[in-house]
């Protein structure tokens, strides 16, 4: 992109006759205002699946589009954990903006070329990547933490103190530049926790402390739950009793087991009767014999109810 095609001074400004696509015309309320304290300092952003994390991210790099569109230097540096989630989040920002997105591949040539990084660096504002390419390109020299604008973490609870995890060496060991010349942090999560027993009361606090600590940054929720609440679906739970079943003796059981019996030899009885070839017969009455089997197991397991359940598939 040459000069004069951009004007930085407009976020996610468009040079093409297209409409500027805008995402803060379909972003709810919570995600504005989350993305408002995103510009004002480093934060995690700490919601469930299904309630626009991505957009929020999105927004954050609308609002700070003039620190990345050409002819700015910087760029923005989106990182997730997974080949699919990178391809997936990519085509988020691509359809939400109108900035240029590279997905940064594992190609071994590319990694090893300082052309191949200086020409993506200067045609694209946006490179979504695994964090293992990011730190290839810091380790080697391939790219500079001070020429990131924004970095963002998708699914940033894997960045722990104690962690190997490559977000932890990002920002162990590369996040150490003049704190004017640092990127902006923007993680984020579903559960700030990993790990056995991580979700008990003093494990929470404490991974919550290591997340903030690392990735310099504060976590953040959604302070109006009732607002969240009418844009994610909730599961309904439904709980059914029933009499437990004493070495299959109860009442109930052993008429339900009777009654199996009973349809399995009518069944047997109808094939039998048909004059079908000894081969075909043979599997006829195999699979009934593991049908009938199937279901006694479920009556034994599941109860009445379960096995009723089961029957229906």
């Amino acid at each position: 992109m040459s000069d004069g095609e951009a004007d930085p001074a407009n976020s996610g400004a468009s040079s093409s006759s297209f409409p500027e696509k805008d995402p803060r015309k379909i972003a709810r309320k919570y995600q504005l205002e989350l993305c408002k304290k995103a510009m004002e300092e480093n934060i995690i952003v700490y919601l469930g699946t299904g309630c626009g994390k991505t957009h929020i991210a999105v927004l954050l790099i609308y609002e700070l589009g003039h620190l990345i569109k050409r002819p700015q230097e910087n760029i923005c540096v989106f990182l997730a954990p997974t080949v699919a989630l990178v391809q997936q989040q990519a085509k988020v920002i691509e359809d939400s903006t109108d900035f240029k997105v590279k997905i940064c591949s594992g190609n071994s040539k590319r990694l090893k070329s300082h052309e191949y990084w200086e020409k993506d660096m200067k045609q694209y504002e946006v490179l979504v990547m695994i964090p293992q390419i990011l730190v290839h390109c810091l380790s080697h020299c391939l790219m500079k933490m001070d020429s990131i604008a924004l970095l963002i973490f998708d699914e940033c609870h894997n960045a722990q103190v104690q962690s190997n995890h490559p977000y932890a060496e990002i920002m162990r060991v590369f996040y150490k530049t003049d704190a004017i010349k640092r990127p902006r942090i923007f993680g984020m999560t579903a559960s700030p926790v990993i790990g056995k027993g991580a979700s008990s009361e003093g494990n929470l606090a404490k991974s919550i402390n290591s997340l903030e600590s690392l990735l310099d940054a504060k976590v953040y929720l959604v302070e109006d739950k009732n607002g969240l609440d009418s844009f994610v679906a909730t599961a309904t739970v439904r709980i059914y009793h029933y009499d437990p079943v004493v070495n299959g003796t109860s009442s109930p059981y052993i008429a339900y087991y009777n009654k199996l019996g009973d349809l399995k030899r009518e069944c047997m009885s109808e094939l039998s009767s048909k004059k079908d070839d000894l081969q075909s017969l043979r599997n006829s009455k195999k699979l009934l014999n593991k049908l009938h089997d199937n279901m006694i197991f479920c009556l034994k397991n599941l109860g009445f109810w379960g096995a009723l359940q089961v029957s229906t598939f």
